[in-house]
């Protein structure tokens, strides 16, 4: 379960970052002539509507890696493959055996 749930919130961080390229598309457009102003911020709008929704999603797996975190304590299970723990940066860990799937 805990690979699905950092699997499914990967997906959502490239949406996420996929809305953004998106984003970025939509404003050359706009600015290199091809797209109407009217238009171009209709689009904007939707674009950022959707970003939203997104960044909800985001939060509501982290709220999720919450619940499995307090679930997993009270059942004596270890957490740390699915809570909600700060990860240490990848250049403290080089050449180090990892502690879990993180």
């Amino acid at each position: 379960m805990a690979g699905d749930l950092h699997a499914y919130e990967k997906l959502l961080q490239a949406l996420f970052a996929k809305g953004g390229e998106l984003s970025t598309s939509a404003i050359l457009a706009q600015v290199g002539g091809n797209l109407s102003p009217l238009a171009g911020h209709q689009v904007l709008t939707a674009i950022s509507h959707a970003q939203l929704q997104t960044s909800n999603a985001l939060g509501h797996i982290a709220e999720a890696h919450r619940m499995l975190e307090a679930l997993g304590r009270k059942l004596g299970i270890d957490v740390d493959a699915f809570g909600d723990v700060l990860k240490p940066p990848a250049s403290a860990t080089l050449g180090m055996p990892s502690g879990g799937s993180g």
